[in-house]
């Protein structure tokens, strides 16, 4: 299924009304839309940016129940991000892969501690359970991951656990709801609503590439963005009070060498109570991750100063390395949009969702995981088939194999200047790839792999979505200017 916005976008001209209007093209939205667009519903998407330029292209690049919830008892949460685990394995095997996980251990007691909590783990995925956690020697761990300082080690643990490219899934789920009918349109931003008897009837939307303003009449609006779900809801009601405490998590990305291998590491116990873990991923290592409470969430949040310490500290701690800044090849934050509890501290707060509907007939889901984006979709087409007027039968996704793309690799960018204009090209004409920006960043994964590859290859860029845009000399260079910008804040 190809996605081309001008076509997208001339299905706008008219008055129709829609059935469901969804704000937010991150995982949230775009697991809602191929939900709703599956049960016969006439969808529109609006997202303000690109297709997950948030929060959803800057997770850990895994697909778990969540480990460290266990020590919550959060075991409910654990389990159904499982059976979700298995879904996403089955219905996108092209972007989702299994991954084997080590967790090393200074004593007997942690070794046995740790066994304990992923037989738990095992027990609870049932039947989904992607194979037996196994108990290693000292020798074996040392085998696996021969810089892991030897100080202390008494053995460790193996267990399996998913990986994935979360914008690749993310274009999978824009591009399988718009097979199902969906319409979907980035850079676009809803300015207000309209209202008659205290019920929205209508969105103000403008187009964020001509400055063209539209209304769209739907008959259930839903709030799915993310960290950013305070403020829209402010759009609809000034009083509203905020619902979130938004968390900030940083990656660090490094080149294989400092993790020889194909196992990832998990790092159980952190200073501040956390996990870090280190994946490879596209043939870098990603080491993170942090959690910062965040008063006022931001469009382009950037690491923090002691949030790279933090996780260079722990990865040369923990793993034998010797990393300094000059060895980061990119790093970035996401904000993670977790629910208000009676806990201040951001790492114990849960990471499951909550669906509410104002009285205004605005739908805000919030909280989740990326894990559980297809389970967050169902519930929300119950809540909006109970909460409004509209009749229908919502359809299973469970089993649902999700669009695929196999022709070309998000993490390679073509050397040749005349390959890379081709592949720009594409992703301009086939997934609504319209900036500099979205094309190295999430049509390509590039700037999250090696920033300064990614900055020289802007000009070439710019000027082939210039030429299928009709744009001329001081387009091409703002946006070169814009990316350099970017990318710099993608570096120490």
């Amino acid at each position: 299924m190809e996605l081309y916005r001008p076509h997208m976008k001339s299905q706008l001209q008219d008055s129709k009304t829609w059935d469901v209007c969804i704000i937010g093209g991150g995982a949230t939205g775009l697991g809602i839309a191929v939900e709703a667009a599956n049960s016969g519903l006439s969808t529109l998407l609006i997202e303000r940016g690109d297709f997950a330029q948030g929060t959803s292209s800057r997770s850990t690049k895994l697909v778990h129940g969540g480990v460290r919830y266990l020590e919550q008892r959060k075991f409910s949460l654990v389990r159904e991000a499982l059976q979700e685990r298995d879904r996403m394995l089955h219905n996108a095997p092209h972007e989702v892969t299994d991954q084997a996980f080590i967790i090393p251990a200074t004593t007997y007691w942690k070794l046995a501690y740790y066994g304990l909590g992923l037989l738990l783990y095992d027990l609870l995925a049932g039947r989904r359970r992607w194979g037996r956690t196994t108990i290693l020697s000292k020798s074996k761990v040392h085998t696996l991951l021969p810089r892991l300082k030897g100080k202390g080690i008494v053995g460790g643990l193996q267990y399996l656990d998913g990986k994935f490219d979360d914008v690749g899934l993310a274009l999978a789920l824009a591009k399988t709801a718009a097979k199902k009918g969906a319409v979907l349109l980035n850079h676009a931003k809803v300015t207000g609503f309209q209202k008659k008897k205290g019920r929205i009837q209508s969105a103000s939307i403008q187009d964020g590439l001509h400055g063209d303003a539209m209304t769209i009449r739907a008959k259930a609006f839903v709030n799915a963005t993310g960290p950013f779900s305070d403020a829209l809801c402010r759009l609809d009601n000034p009083r509203h009070k905020n619902r979130l405490k938004p968390s900030q998590g940083v990656h660090l990305t490094f080149d294989a060498d400092v993790l020889p291998g194909d196992k990832a590491v998990l790092i159980p116990k952190t200073s501040d109570g956390r996990v870090v873990f280190a994946v490879p991923w596209h043939g870098k290592v990603l080491i993170g991750t942090t959690d910062t409470a965040v008063d006022q969430p931001e469009e382009e949040p950037r690491p923090l100063a002691q949030e790279v310490d933090f996780v260079l500290d722990h990865a040369n701690r923990h793993l034998g390395l010797n990393l300094g800044r000059k060895d980061i090849r990119s790093m970035f934050a996401g904000l993670r949009p977790l629910i208000k509890g009676r806990i201040d501290k951001t790492a114990a707060l849960s990471r499951s969702h909550q669906i509410k509907t104002s009285k205004s007939g605005l739908t805000s889901v919030r909280g989740g995981k990326w894990t559980t984006y297809r389970k967050m979709a169902e519930d929300t087409l119950k809540h909006l088939k109970k909460k409004t007027k509209l009749r229908f039968e919502p359809a299973s996704t469970q089993d649902m194999v999700l669009e695929a793309q196999n022709e070309f690799d998000r993490a390679v960018l073509p050397e040749n200047e005349s390959e890379l204009t081709q592949a720009v090209l594409q992703a301009h004409r086939k997934e609504m790839c319209i900036t500099v920006e979205d094309f190295l960043s999430r049509r390509r994964r590039i700037l999250y792999l090696d920033a300064r590859k990614a900055m020289a290859a802007a000009p070439i860029v710019a000027r082939a979505l210039a030429s299928a845009q009709g744009r001329g000399e001081e387009w091409i260079e703002n946006q070169i200017n814009l990316f350099t910008k970017k990318a710099l804040s993608h570096l120490p």
